[in-house]
């Protein structure tokens, strides 16, 4: 497999903490214009009578906005750092699709592990805020599976996977690339959690586990579009079982 790793020719450590600062700054540029994005497309419904603050509308209004808000920043970046040779897209292809099937798959599989083995522990995962408000109000649950296919994943593999992978991948290759960017990935979910303290970190661990299944499937497919997929698939199941549980069309998951 080709690589674009820059150590490969001969590029000092300077270049490498160059390109580690920069990972790090499209994140928080991504999640700094999201915040004002998802702020600026609240208080227009607010204050045209649209939607309340605490309303199902305003909260998806929120929401896409915030990840729009991503997309733009990544764009952004990557445009003014010329850097938008660190992506890698194409069509979805037969191979591809198998990669999506198996990632879904190995994605709820491994959530749900880790979940059973801190459940031994007595560690219970901190609550993401989607989930508390779906639990009092169903259809948000309904409602995020579009934003989640269109929206949620699509950015934020733009962001961790798509600009942040692949400007950590020039400095230390694919592995470490991998490594970093997933961390990252669940360390920005602490800004979405209920609870605190060991709940906390246990979020951000199996999140980042997660990212990291799905770092490893675009460095194995060379496609970001394979783990945008994998990843809205993924997300959209869960808020279908939440909401199952959440009706009570279905006994709760164990």
């Amino acid at each position: 497999m080709a690589s674009d790793h820059r150590e490969s020719a001969g590029v000092d450590g300077q270049s490498a903490l160059l390109d580690l600062l920069s990972a790090v700054t499209v994140i928080a540029l991504a999640v700094l214009l999201g915040s004002v994005a998802a702020s600026l497309a609240s208080t227009v419904l607010i204050e045209t009578g649209i939607a309340g603050f605490d309303t199902t509308l305003n909260y998806i209004v929120r929401s896409i906005a915030q990840f729009v808000g991503f997309g733009i920043a990544v764009a952004a970046y990557l445009t003014l750092a010329d850097a938008w040779s660190v992506l890698r897209a194409r069509a979805i292809d037969l191979r591809g699709v198998g990669w999506i099937v198996a990632g879904v798959v190995t994605l709820l599989t491994l959530s749900t592990g880790v979940s059973a083995v801190l459940s031994q522990f007595g560690i219970v995962p901190a609550t993401n805020q989607v989930i508390a408000m779906g639990r009092e109000n169903p259809v948000v649950f309904l409602y995020m599976i579009p934003v989640t296919l269109l929206f949620v994943a699509p950015f934020e593999e733009l962001v961790f996977r798509g600009a942040a992978q692949g400007l950590l991948r020039r400095a230390f290759g694919p592995a470490v690339a991998v490594g970093i960017a997933s961390a990252l990935f669940g360390a920005v979910h602490l800004i979405a959690l209920i609870g605190g303290g060991t709940g906390q970190l246990a979020y951000v661990v199996v999140a980042a586990l997660l990212g990291v299944v799905l770092g490893g499937i675009y460095e194995r497919t060379q496609n970001l579009l394979v783990p945008i997929v994998v990843h809205g698939l993924y997300n959209a199941t869960l808020f279908a079982i939440q909401w199952v549980d959440a009706t009570g069309s279905a006994p709760a998951l164990l």
